[in-house]
C-alpha cells in the first residue's frame, strides 16, 4: 500500500515527517520503503487481514502516536445559506394558504388516462391532448402523462361522493408534462388546482350558519384570498377577473367563467363544471373549479411586506348606486376608483349587483360602498362631498352611468 505523508499530517492534523512515519509502521512489523516525494511503499504482515486501505495506516499511526498527542480542533463550517428554490417555496407558502382556508391536498399520480380529453371535451387540435406516452404502463388508466390537474380532482371528487362525503375542498399542487420532441424530455411546469363543492360551510351547524351552496363567488374569493396573501402583483397593472367569451374553456360552463389575467398574459382561469363534464365523470351536483399556472405566477412582482399604523381618526362611508349597461363589469368600476387615486379614500368595494323589473332592459344596477379616512384628521361632510363628487362624476362619465331611478 501507498501511503502519502501529506494525507496523515491532513486527516490526523499534525505535522509528522517521512522517518517519524516510517517508524511507527516499523514499530509495528510493517515493512516500509521510501519511495520520494513524500510517499512510503508498505508491505502489511500476511497476519494483519484488516489493514486493506491507506486511511488503515492512518489509524495505525494514530494509535502508535497516541490519541492524546493529537490536537483538538472545531471543524470550519462554512456558514453561507444554501440557494433556497423560489418555486419550491412559492409551493409551500401556496400549499399553506389553502390550508388554511378549510381545503385538503390530494396528491395524485402523474399517469392517467388518455380518455380524460374526451371527457373533458377537449377540443381535436387542443395542445392539452398532446400527451406523452408511457412505453410500459400498469395499466391503460395511467398510459399518459398528465397534461392538466383537473382530471384528477374530478375523479377525487367523484369517489368522495360516492363515500357519501358530499362537501367537497380540495387542491393539488403538481407538475404537468408537455411533449417537446422526439428523444427530448418533456417540458414540466407546476400548476394549481382546487374544486368547490356541496356546503358553502361544511361540517358547522345549521343553527349558526345557513345551508347555502357553494357557488363561483366561493371559489373566486379562494383565488382572490391566495393572490392576496402571496402578495403578487401583476406586470401591467392589477390582476384582473375578467369575463372572455372567446376564451372560456371547453369543460366550462360559458355563463359562469372567468379568465384570470395579467393584462395580455393568462394565468389561470376559475368557473363552474359544465353538465355535461361532470356527468362524464359520474358527478351530480355542482362543482367549482381553479387552475393557476404557479410557474406564470413566480414570474411576476411580489409587494414588499410594509407596516401600517392603525387609523387614530375614524371613517366615512359613502354609498353609490349606479345604472350602467349590462355589458360594463363591476370590477371596472372599482378599477376606475383605484386608478384615480382620489385623495382620502381608503378603501371601495361593491355590496349588490341587481338587473330586474324595476331595472329598465340592457341596463343593471351596481351599489358601491366608498369609505374616506385622513391620517391628519376627520373629515367633516363637507370635505367627504367633494371627494365623492369627483368619484360619481368620474363612473358616470366613463361608463356613460346615472342614478338609479325606480320603474313604473
Amino acid at each position: 500500500l501507498d501511503c502519502r505523508v501529506q494525507r496523515v499530517n491532513e486527516l490526523l492534523g499534525i505535522a509528522l515527517s517521512a522517518e517519524e512515519t516510517a517508524g511507527y509502521l516499523r514499530s509495528i512489523e510493517f515493512e516500509v520503503v521510501d519511495s520520494g516525494a513524500g510517499v512510503l511503499r508498505v508491505t502489511v504482515p500476511s497476519f494483519r487481514v484488516d489493514i486493506e486501505r491507506e486511511v488503515d495506516l492512518v489509524e495505525e499511526i494514530a494509535r502508535m502516536v497516541g490519541y492524546n498527542e493529537i490536537p483538538a480542533s472545531q471543524p470550519v463550517i462554512s456558514m453561507d445559506y444554501p440557494l433556497r428554490d423560489p418555486l419550491r417555496l412559492l409551493r409551500q407558502e401556496s400549499s399553506s394558504i389553502l390550508t388554511a382556508q378549510g381545503f385538503f391536498e390530494a396528491i395524485n399520480y402523474s399517469f392517467v388516462a388518455q380518455e380524460h380529453a374526451d371527457m373533458l371535451g377537449l377540443d381535436a387540435d387542443d395542445f392539452r391532448r398532446q400527451y406523452v406516452k408511457l412505453l410500459n404502463p400498469l395499466t391503460e388508466d395511467q398510459a399518459v402523462m398528465r397534461t392538466m390537474l383537473l382530471p384528477g380532482m374530478l375523479e377525487n371528487t367523484r369517489r368522495n361522493i360516492n363515500f357519501q362525503q358530499t362537501d367537497i375542498r380540495l387542491f393539488e399542487i403538481g407538475k404537468v408534462f408537455t411533449p417537446v420532441a422526439e428523444g427530448v424530455q418533456p417540458r414540466e411546469r407546476y400548476q394549481l388546482c382546487a374544486v368547490v363543492s356541496g356546503a358553502r360551510y361544511p361540517g358547522a351547524s345549521p343553527l349558526y350558519f345557513s345551508d347555502d351552496r357553494a357557488d363561483i363567488f366561493d371559489i373566486k374569493g379562494l383565488a382572490e384570498i391566495l393572490l392576496q396573501t402571496l402578495r403578487v402583483q401583476g406586470k401591467s397593472g392589477a390582476i384582473r377577473f375578467s369575463v372572455e367569451s372567446d376564451h372560456v374553456q371547453p369543460y366550462a360552463d360559458g355563463a359562469c367563467s372567468l379568465s384570470i389575467m395579467d393584462g395580455a398574459q393568462r394565468l389561470g382561469c376559475l368557473g363552474k363544471l359544465s353538465r355535461s363534464a361532470a356527468r362524464s365523470f359520474a358527478i351530480k351536483q355542482d362543482v367549482f373549479f381553479l387552475e393557476l399556472d404557479l410557474e406564470a405566477l413566480l414570474d411576476l412582482p411580489r409587494q414588499e411586506k410594509a407596516f401600517h399604523p392603525l387609523p387614530r381618526y375614524p371613517s366615512v362611508k359613502r354609498d353609490i348606486a349606479l345604472l350602467v349597461p349590462e355589458h360594463v363589469s363591476a370590477g371596472d368600476l372599482l378599477d376606475d376608483i383605484c386608478t384615480h387615486k382620489i385623495e382620502h379614500v381608503a378603501y371601495a368595494d361593491i355590496f349588490d349587483v341587481y338587473s330586474g323589473t324595476s331595472i329598465e332592459d340592457g341596463m343593471k344596477s351596481v351599489a358601491l360602498t366608498v369609505t374616506y379616512r385622513s391620517a391628519e384628521g376627520t373629515l367633516d361632510d363637507v370635505t367627504v362631498d367633494g371627494f365623492h363628487k369627483k368619484i360619481v362624476d368620474s363612473l358616470m362619465s366613463r361608463f356613460h352611468g346615472r342614478y338609479r331611478e325606480g320603474k313604473e
